[in-house]
């Protein structure tokens, strides 16, 4: 369940991209879908982690659409509403044999204030390079995963499936090899720092390739770490943050356009 200041926190940010969905001003409001590829790893809070485990990236991916709206001539508003899969991989420095993978799956909104700078190509042609900033707010929705341990060697297990599990782990003993992530940050806050380029077809599309560093800045969990069931040399800490690089693809389309090409037509023909 959400806590009252999260709930709070992520209806307000809601608010803000209903408002920019349904901005009705004669500045270009586009909106169309997005994809990317991202590298995602952890950052430790307490460095002496470092001394067991060795964090290594994660590939991953997110997709939904996007929506940007021209708040001035040369700056734009955009909000994003995307499924990302974020991971976090651990191999073990004092046990060679520990791989510990995590798939967390988030719905993200981030917000991007970006300021754009043409660049003219030829006589005819050009594009628009970009640099932006702004607030992401996560949902962490699930996760899963595997990992392997010289104690589960020595227990003829090859390989375990896990799955995260939110709440205290219980007294009595369950099947498996859950992560039960006690009073979990399952609303998590970071910032975006943006930079790319946008091509503009005549037809009243824009094309936006981007690169996107993202930076968390909550905590998984509120308590640290993570306890497995039914393993007792390894727990996950979770006083770690999200950090990553995306890059992204957005196709979007002007909602204006029909209303230019009607007060071109009712112009005089010369």
């Amino acid at each position: 369940m959400f806590k009252k200041a999260n709930l709070y926190f992520f209806i307000f940010c809601v608010s803000v991209f209903t408002l920019i969905s349904t901005h009705k001003t004669k500045a270009q409001l586009y909106i169309g879908p997005r994809v990317g590829a991202q590298l995602s790893w952890l950052s430790f809070e307490d460095k002496d982690n470092k001394d067991f485990l060795s964090v290594e990236p994660h590939i991953g991916y997110n997709g939904g659409f996007s929506l940007a709206a021209q708040v001035r001539k040369r700056f734009y508003l955009q909000a994003d509403f995307l499924y990302s899969r974020k991971g976090r991989f651990y191999e073990g420095v004092k046990d060679p044999s520990l791989k510990y993978e995590l798939v967390n799956h988030y719905f993200e909104l981030p917000i991007t204030y970006r300021m754009d700078f043409k660049f003219n190509v030829g006589k005819t042609g050009g594009f628009k390079g970009f640099l932006g900033v702004g607030p992401n707010v996560s949902y962490w929705w699930k996760g899963g995963g595997s990992m392997t341990s010289s104690e589960l060697i020595e227990a003829n297990v090859l390989k375990a499936r896990i799955e995260v599990e939110f709440g205290e782990m219980p007294d009595d003993q369950v099947e498996g090899y859950n992560v039960y992530v006690n009073d979990p940050n399952r609303v998590q806050l970071g910032i975006n720092f943006v930079t790319g380029v946008v091509f503009e077809p005549p037809s009243g599309q824009m094309i936006e390739v981007d690169l996107r560093f993202k930076l968390g800045h909550s905590f998984m969990a509120k308590d640290s770490p993570a306890y497995l069931s039914n393993l007792f040399d390894f727990s996950d800490p979770m006083n770690t943050r999200n950090v990553g690089l995306v890059l992204g693809v957005s196709y979007m389309f002007d909602t204006k356009i029909s209303q230019r090409k009607r007060g071109k037509s009712s112009g005089k023909i010369k």
